[in-house]
């Protein structure tokens, strides 16, 4: 038998990756010279990131649990994640 949970309506509060892009995006804007076509952007993409800092990736995991206590203390409802 399988437990299904039902997934709270707001479940992007529990998904990390939207901060992660946020950084990937403030790191590729950064760039001096601006991006002049597709290659460029693609190239920058992956090099920025390949050097996110490490300790965001772990705050992000650590922020979990609080994450999930929002949610829950939320019932669901948007929470300031």
């Amino acid at each position: 038998m399988i437990n299904c949970l039902l997934w709270p309506a707001q479940s992007p509060d529990l998904n990390p990756i939207e901060h992660l892009w946020d950084v990937l995006e403030r790191q590729v804007r950064a760039r001096n010279p601006h991006l002049k076509n597709k290659d460029e952007l693609a190239l920058a993409l992956t090099e920025e990131w390949l050097n996110i800092d490490q300790t965001i990736l772990e705050n992000l995991v650590d922020s979990m649990p609080r994450r999930v206590d929002a949610v829950i203390k939320s019932r669901g409802y948007p929470t300031k994640y």
